[in-house]
């Protein structure tokens, strides 16, 4: 998959699975890698997927002021999920309002750790510093603190991805 997609072996790989809608927080998400973007390994890549939902356009002019355009790829609906996720290091979804997310699941079923904003069934989900890390929503410096510490530390994201998988398949 990373083959296909051009993105190098050792590349550090974020990937968020939420349409391109307001309150799933993208922006708080570009805000966020445009401030740690430069202690971030440096072939980094972001894959969102996701329906553009009306939002699309301003948030590649906002990637593109923020000088993180060139690490993003807007995938679009995708049948392919389950085969990006298995490609990538670390899941997100910072939402600023949320049910009990599908996607969060789905990225813990593939052994991804997970920073997640503190709405709706979030918490429920992701257990805060075993399987991920749960942060304010609306907070880019938040997580943009959670991204980092994650992306710097390899053991970390294997053992939280293990224990969100085995989370899911004994309480999911």
């Amino acid at each position: 998959t990373r083959r296909r997609l051009g993105i190098a072996p050792n590349s550090l790989v974020l990937v968020v699975v939420a349409n391109l809608i307001v309150y799933k927080g993208h922006r708080d998400l570009l805000l966020a890698l445009s401030r740690i973007q430069e202690e971030l390994p440096k072939s980094w890549v972001c894959l969102c997927v996701g329906r553009n939902d009306g939002i699309g356009d301003q948030l590649r002019l906002q990637a593109a002021e923020l000088g993180v355009e060139r690490h993003l790829r807007w995938l679009g609906s995708r049948p392919d999920v389950p085969e990006l996720l298995l490609a990538s290091d670390i899941g997100i979804l910072c939402s600023h309002q949320e049910g009990f997310s599908n996607a969060v699941i789905e990225c813990m079923a593939a052994g991804l750790p997970m920073i997640v904003t503190d709405v709706g069934g979030n918490p429920e989900a992701v257990v805060d510093g075993v399987t991920g890390v749960v942060v304010p929503p609306k907070s880019p410096e938040k997580l943009a603190s959670a991204m980092l510490a994650l992306s710097n530390d390899a053991s970390l994201r294997r053992e939280m991805g293990l224990r969100g998988r085995k989370r899911v398949e004994e309480c999911f």
